[in-house]
Parts: structure tokens; sequence; C-alpha cells
């Protein structure tokens, strides 16, 4: 476990520390005068203490745990949102605990079989987080889509363990994905509902306000400042891809948030996950449990709800891929199928 801590040094100036305890050892270092600079310091040097692996003849010694640390190392490096950092440790942590549990530590030790018998595992796992699972005792099995995202992940790890030469295949290269069934139309709220929804948002209306008519994620909203706004333009880096949104917004909603724009956060209260758990709850309790888990009612649906908006107003799909701001025009056209007959018969 590596901490920092700090000391005073004789003229009062702060000193940044670290502490790492290894195999019942304490190791202390000094990282720096800036607390960035000591976290930095102190990740390099945990790194190169844990998982370096100096000469050629401990390669066939890396352990799947030091080779996941040094993985998830490279692609922070690369610049991958913590985020998508965050999904990536999760898959590769569910991994090992199932070599773990089959006593496979090394890296060299893992088969094609191993690959193969994860993967049959994972597709017994049931869900049970799922809404309200715990009244109903719903508990889905993962979809195809998330059994994918397993595949694909775990395949890059191994390709990276090729490149730094600790491995000559990849046991994953052997699993093929799964047939997606397609899921049809990404549901969105209805008039009526949305009327209910802002009937009742209480608290949270001006957060619902801002989702609905703008399109923008939710995780990007609860961080807004007044800075972000520049005149009737919003400009914020987004969280899932890092880039920077930079698109104008309605005089209306500009309106509903002004007198916010006093504040340091626009939306302070939701910093806290009780209260983002909270935020959403409000959403979902207005409907039936099932209809929730069925069209996955959450902040998002406000996003899928602002895109099938503006394409019923004619907004063509490469305006729509700014405002949302999407990297792919083909993540736009997902949204291509829920333009209503009235809209299309007036292009043809």
């Amino acid at each position: 476990m590596a901490t920092i801590f700090t000391r005073k040094d004789k003229s009062g100036n702060l000193r940044f520390y670290g502490n790492i305890s290894l195999d019942g050892k304490r190791i202390r270092k000094y990282l720096g005068t800036s607390k960035r600079v000591a976290q930095q310091t102190l990740s390099e040097l945990e790194y190169s203490i844990r998982f370096e692996v100096a000469d050629e003849e401990n390669r066939n010694n890396v352990t799947f745990h030091q080779a996941s640390i040094s993985f998830l190392r490279d692609i922070e490096l690369k610049g991958i949102s913590s985020g998508h950092i965050y999904v990536i440790k999760g898959k590769l942590k569910a991994f090992n605990r199932f070599l773990i549990k089959g006593k496979i530590p090394l890296l060299s030790e893992i088969s094609v079989s191993s690959a193969h018998n994860y993967i049959i595992n994972r597709t017994k796992k049931r869900l049970h987080n799922k809404y309200n699972s715990a009244k109903d005792d719903y508990c889905p099995k993962l979809k195809s889509v998330t059994l994918n995202k397993d595949i694909q992940i775990i395949k890059r790890f191994f390709n990276y363990c090729i490149d730094m030469e600790w491995m000559d295949r990849n046991p994953f290269r052997s699993v093929k994905p799964f047939k997606v069934k397609s899921n049809g139309q990404r549901y969105h709220f209805t008039p009526d509902q949305l009327e209910l929804i802002m009937a009742q948002a209480g608290r949270f209306h001006d957060f619902y306000y801002l989702l609905l008519h703008t399109g923008i994620r939710c995780t990007d909203a609860y961080k807004l400042k007044p800075e972000h706004f520049d005149g009737k333009y919003i400009k914020v880096q987004m969280n899932k891809t890092g880039d920077f949104l930079h698109v104008p917004i309605p005089e209306h909603v500009l309106d509903v948030l002004q007198p916010r724009m006093g504040l340091c956060t626009l939306f302070a209260p939701l910093k806290s996950d009780r209260q983002r758990r909270n935020c959403v709850k409000n959403i979902q309790r207005l409907f039936e449990p099932d209809f929730v888990r069925k069209n996955n009612i959450n902040l998002h649906t406000f996003r899928h709800t602002y895109a099938h908006n503006m394409l019923n107003k004619g907004v063509p799909k490469e305006v729509l891929q700014t405002l949302l701001g999407h990297r792919s025009i083909k993540t736009t056209e997902i949204y291509a199928n829920w333009v209503r007959k009235e809209e299309l018969e007036r292009w043809v």
C-alpha cells in the first residue's frame, strides 16, 4: 500500500514524502514540493518497485496482476479517460479473480482453455444490482454486448503482454464475439412523461431542464461552472472522450440557469454520489420497475429524448453529431430510425 504524507522543513516549506509497504518492509522517499508532482512520482516509484521486470530470466515469472498494473499504467499515460480506465480495471479484476480461483497466477500458465472457460463462466453470471432487484428478485444474465466488451478488453491486454515479450501468444485470440441482437430504438420520454417528470422534479428541476434541452451528458453537467458559459455558448471538456464540447444553447435554458451563475459550481449538491443516485431515483420512481429496467430509464434518457426531438425538427445528423459531441457519425446514426414518418415523407 502506498500513501503520501507531508513534513515542513526548517524554512516552513511543505514537503511531500511517499510511504510504500512491501512484503512487511516500509520504504519512504522524498517526492517533491507539490501534491501533483508527488502523486505522479509515487505512482512511478510504486510501479518500479513492485512490477518492473528487470532481466530476461524473470520474464517467464510475470504474474497477471503485475502485467495488469503495467497495462493500466500504460493506457493511463496515453490519455485514456478515467471512466474508461475504471471499466478496463474492473474487467481485468474479474478475470484475475477467476485465475486466482483456478490457481493460475502466472501469465505463462494462462491457456486457451482458461480463456474459453472464463467466458463460459461469465455467461452464467447474474446481475443483482438492477433497479429494485432486491424486491422482486430480478437477476438477469449478462448481455452479449457486455460479454463482447470483456473479450475485447482482455484481448487488448494480452496483445500488450505480447508486445512486452512476456508472452508469445494471445489465449483469447480464438474466443469469438457473441452475436448482438438489435435493441431497436433507444427509449425517449414522451411529452406526457416529461410533463410528469418536470412536475415532480423538485430541487432537480433545473438539472433535468438542462439535460432535456441541451443533450449534454449528466457526467458533464455535474461539473458545470459559470466559466463554462461563453455568451450563448457552452464550452466544457467531456468526461467520456476528453474532447471539448463547444455548442450554442437555447436562451430559455440560460434564463433558467441565470440564478445559479453566482455559484462556484452550478449544481454543487450533485457532487455527492448519494445525491446523484437520488436524482436518478426521482425519475425512476414515477414508473413501474419492469418498465424502468426494460427501457433502461435514467438520466441518459434525456439525451436520447433531445436527439429524438432534434431529428424530428429536421436537424441534419451531421449537425446533431456536433451538438451531441459524438466523435463518429456512426454513433449519431443510431438515432436515425427515430425520425417520424411525416419528416421522412417531407424529404421523399
